[in-house]
């Protein structure tokens, strides 16, 4: 198997074609990662949206402060408040300020987000083991490789 290392690079413009053929593949392969939510699960979750649904995943059972929120779903301040209010409003979140510093504001998941969070995230496992049945083991392996590099190299900037 070939080293996957952060030191290891197979794109640039040394290999525009390569480039080509991800870009055209990779809203298919998006789609057969993450697909559609089947209709009965759609039906379920109501009017809550799947941006709503993963970030209310982001969110520990205890709650955290606003400012560790729009970090662990990747956003602004701004937008974090702005996602917050739609998931209060929807019953999904509640907030509360700091009993040691009311400056500081906590978000934390209601019973019901979490009961759809785990709705979401049961579907999402059998999703993705149906997905991987059409992979061999040694493709499945070379792809769990692929990804920890990308995640690495996104945490690292």
């Amino acid at each position: 198997m070939k080293d996957l290392g952060a030191g290891h690079r197979t794109g640039g413009s040394a290999h525009p074609e390569l480039i080509e053929r991800m870009l055209s593949l990779q809203p298919r392969v998006q789609r057969a990662l993450d697909p559609n939510l089947p209709p009965e699960l759609r039906e379920r979750l109501g009017s809550v949206t799947y941006h709503q649904l993963e970030a209310l995943a982001c969110l520990p059972e205890g709650g955290t402060t606003m400012r560790r929120f729009a970090e662990a779903v990747g956003v602004t301040g701004a937008a974090a408040t702005a996602l917050a209010n739609r998931m209060v409003k929807h019953g999904l979140a509640v907030r509360r300020h700091d009993s040691e510093d009311r400056r500081q504001v906590w978000l934390a998941p209601t019973k019901t987000a979490l009961d759809m969070v785990r709705t979401l995230r049961e579907w999402q496992r059998r999703s993705m083991a149906e997905t991987l049945t059409r992979l061999s083991p040694d493709q499945v392996e070379t792809f769990l490789e692929v990804l920890k590099v990308l995640e690495a190299e996104d945490a690292a900037k």
